[in-house]
């Protein structure tokens, strides 16, 4: 029995009264604007399925390609002058730029891009115009990158912090990209963030981390693929001390964070720029998941950019991170058609030859990772329909080995770190039912009949509502996903729930944010009911860095933090179902199975898989944005009231 002090006691009595009195409306958080092009999720308007991750959004080139869009000014408050986010003045204040005012009539040494190609041709004139370095754009190329203002060599220093700091209007509304760090072939060390630009100027100011010596980085402006005129002012890159690391507490209405609870790990995926670039994102995700999956660094032509060359520079940083704070480590992902390096795709490798490169980028990655990574996506998304048939995708890795690439694979990664658990992952394969899904299971059934090494599977479960909230083809049938989980059991292979994420067709409303805060409930308790789920990782954190806007362009909101990185009502959701267990995992109402709102396991049942699923009531959550709907915080009241009468602590859980 735990006594409770007064003070204790106090505390709890005022959270209880806060979530008597907690807002409704609270659920209808919708959140800002993000975009990191990449990886697609679940089929449907806005183009198929991609998947995997998020690609480098710089033409191919660079590591860590993501795009944040910041709306402007720093993200999540970073810092706003010189050495502010570390509390002090910096150590060194000098600033890399010489000309970074512009009061003269010369804009030296910044230099001018345009492409020439004949596909997207492109023209710019430069100026200096009012004191500010000005582009003028008559043709603009199909990519930002396509027209570009410059400043190199920029000499960066390895772990060090750089403010960085400038102005930037535009005749219009307008988007570009700033980067920093595009050094020697292969390019793999740079920083970008995107930024809207509007006629008003606007100061973009933020610090980041820089990973490696690189002498020869450029800073770069990527403005092309709509015309018009962009201006640049007011330009610092200096040196400064690490900024401080802000405090964070769950808002979780139990007072437990998602890494509290042992049932089912939770995990993120973090993307190496805003990993570099913002400490409350940091701290977040420390505080409140368990494992962490690199969302771009460990993609083949950004760890693997040259023939005989490797660079684990942005994936070593995120892990010793991850490993410093107690965070399990997704390797992600070995062998993949997308994202590949140049090399590769572009050479005439027989099939010997193609069966020794895979080798050994297996045994380099999970080599120099042996011991420290628990899992592995070993084989990313292998199955496609071709030909009105489901079947192998058709890859430079499928078509140059065959069919047994993936017994290959599989086989040769156990040898290589013998304790990790293996995954296959894949998109559209959650529902029992769904033509791809049962492929999938097809395969991985007859892998591990034959004694292929496969461990689990991993779902991605990548999601939507249409713009016009149609739910019936992006709102998966959650009886189909149990069922699905229950097959997999059956032969022994577990369910990882990878790359979740539940995107909003714009605009967002309340009715919208009430399907995705279900989503995720419903999701997360089909997870911790299934015996062979142990993860749930999604996609990223926030709205701030998300992949979804720049792929889905009709689409946002996608994520359990917004823009601001504040918790949205979804992550609430998520809480409300763990809110009904002890950390261990037992239930505080033994009598309805823990399961939320006393749903049945047969709860989610509907028309089948693809079909909206909005009526069913797996997880029996509701987050409506109704002032009457006041039912679910006062459950989770009194059951934190329960919590802290009483709460048992034993060693039972399930992984």
């Amino acid at each position: 029995m735990v006594v409770i002090s007064s003070a204790l006691r106090l505390t709890a009595f005022s959270s209880i009264v806060a979530l008597c009195l907690w807002p409704a409306s609270a659920s209808a958080q919708s959140a800002g604007m993000g975009g990191t092009s990449g990886n697609g999720g679940a089929a449907g308007p806005g183009g198929a399925a991609g998947g995997g991750g998020v690609p480098s959004s710089s033409g191919g080139t660079g590591s860590g390609g993501a795009d944040g869009q910041s709306g402007g000014t720093a993200a999540a408050g970073m810092s706003s002058s010189a050495g502010a986010a570390a509390g002090g003045a910096p150590a060194v204040s000098s600033n890399l730029v010489t000309n970074g005012t512009f009061d003269g009539a010369s804009y030296e040494p910044w230099w001018g891009y345009a492409t020439t190609t004949t596909e997207n041709p492109a023209d710019q004139t430069l100026a200096v115009t009012n004191g500010q370095l000005c582009a003028t754009m008559t043709a603009a190329g199909k990519n930002v990158w396509d027209v570009g203002i410059g400043l190199s060599p920029v000499a960066l220093k390895p772990n060090q912090y750089y403010h960085i700091s400038f102005s930037v209007s535009a005749d219009a509304n307008h988007t570009i990209k700033f980067k920093t760090g595009f050094g020697a072939d292969p390019y793999t060390d740079y920083f970008i963030k995107t930024v809207a630009v509007t006629p008003t100027a606007q100061t973009v100011d933020y610090t980041y981390l820089n990973l490696r010596d690189d002498a020869m980085a450029q800073f770069q402006f990527q403005i092309g693929k709509t015309p018009g005129t962009v201006c640049v002012d007011n330009i610092v890159i200096e040196p400064v001390p690490a900024p401080a690391t802000p405090s964070y507490t769950t808002t979780a209405p139990s007072g437990h964070p998602f890494k509290d609870y042992k049932m089912v790990k939770m995990g993120t995926a973090v993307d190496t720029p805003i990993f570099l670039s913002n400490p409350l994102h940091n701290a977040i995700v420390a505080a409140e998941f368990s494992m962490v999956t690199p969302a771009n660094s460990m993609k083949m032509n950004l760890i693997h950019p040259g023939v005989d060359t490797y660079d684990f520079t942005d994936t070593d940083a995120l892990a010793a991170w991850a490993q410093t704070n107690g965070l399990e480590f997704r390797g992600h992902p070995l062998v993949w058609h997308t994202q590949a390096p140049n090399w590769l795709t572009s050479g005439t490798f027989d099939r010997d030859q193609m069966i020794a490169i895979m080798y050994d980028h297996i045994d380099k990655l999970m080599g120099h990772y042996k011991g420290r990574f628990p899992y592995w996506d070993v084989v990313n998304e292998a199955i496609d329909q071709v030909n009105g048939t489901w079947t192998y995708r058709s890859t430079f890795w499928h078509d140059r080995i065959g069919d047994d690439f993936m017994d290959l694979a599989f086989t040769h990664a156990r040898a290589a770190d013998p304790a990790a658990k293996l995954l296959y992952n894949d998109y559209n394969i959650e529902q029992k039912g769904n033509p791809k899904a049962d492929k999938v299971f097809e395969v991985v059934k007859d892998l591990k009949t034959r004694g292929i090494p496969i461990d689990a599977i991993g779902f991605q479960g990548h999601y939507y509502v249409e713009p016009n909230g149609n739910t019936s083809s992006g709102v998966p049938n959650m009886q189909a996903i149990r069922d699905n989980m229950a097959r997999y059991a059956e032969i022994g292979v577990d369910v990882q729930i990878t790359e979740c994420d539940f995107r909003i067709g714009k605009p967002n409303d309340a009715s919208k944010t009430e399907i995705q805060n279900k989503f995720y409930a419903d999701l997360l308790q089909a997870c911790i009911d299934a015996k062979n789920c142990s993860h749930f990782t999604v996609w990223g954190l926030s709205d701030l860095d998300s992949w979804v806007p720049s792929t889905f362009p009709e689409y946002d909101y996608a994520h359990l933090f917004d823009s601001q990185l504040k918790p949205k009502a979804d992550y609430l959701a998520m809480s409300q179902v763990f809110a009904q267990y002890n950390t261990d995992g037992t239930p505080l109402n033994p009598a309805t199975g823990g399961m939320a709102g006393g749903s049945s396991a047969s709860a989610g049942s509907g028309p089948g898989p693809g079909s909206s699923g909005s009526g069913s009531s797996s997880g029996g959550c509701s987050f409506a944005s109704r002032a009457s709907d006041s039912a679910p915080w006062l459950l989770t009241a009194f059951a934190m009231l329960g919590v802290l009468r009483s709460r048992r602590r034993s060693k039972h859980a399930r992984c």
